[in-house]
């Protein structure tokens, strides 16, 4: 049996802030707005896995105006959606992800950000997509958006 998740997350930039994506800290001179660490990429891979599940969301689960969720590391919430995936026997097949915005580079970062997500998922690099898309002026905000797409196979 397969289940498929989409989820999405965005975020406006915010100078002074470190930036964390994937699960990895760039210091780029500019961060994500957030209660939490603003990961948007581990936000919407959250999100897409809770989905899949038929279960709740990110912030039902985490809410942004609990002082425990301050600044807390994303990590976490991709960690809790993991434990309910396993718990209810499914496993993840692949991921598809888009990433928009204008900054940073992805195309620097993007094996970085392939290493950490094979690490926190436990799935191979090979299943993992990554794909950058510009803005192309459509929005004049500083703001970096993720959708992902999950295909999730129950364990037998």
């Amino acid at each position: 049996m397969y289940r498929i998740g989409i989820g999405q997350d965005a975020h406006y930039f915010e100078d002074g802030r470190k930036l964390y994506l994937g699960g990895e800290e760039f210091d780029v001179g500019y961060g994500l707005k957030g209660h939490s660490d603003g990961d948007a990429l581990l936000h919407a891979i959250t999100d897409a896995i809770l989905g899949a599940l038929a279960q709740t969301d990110i912030g039902t689960l985490f809410p942004d105006k609990s002082k425990e969720n301050k600044n807390r590391n994303s990590v976490d919430f991709l960690n809790k959606a993991l434990e309910i995936m396993y718990d209810m026997d499914y496993s993840i097949v692949n991921l598809d992800c888009n990433i928009i915005a204008d900054k940073p580079n992805i195309s620097t970062i993007r094996d970085r950000l392939l290493e950490s997500l094979s690490k926190l998922l436990g799935i191979s690099k090979s299943n993992i997509s990554i794909k950058a898309k510009t803005k192309e002026g459509y929005n004049k905000e500083d703001s970096l958006e993720v959708l992902c797409i999950v295909l999730l196979q129950k364990m037998i």
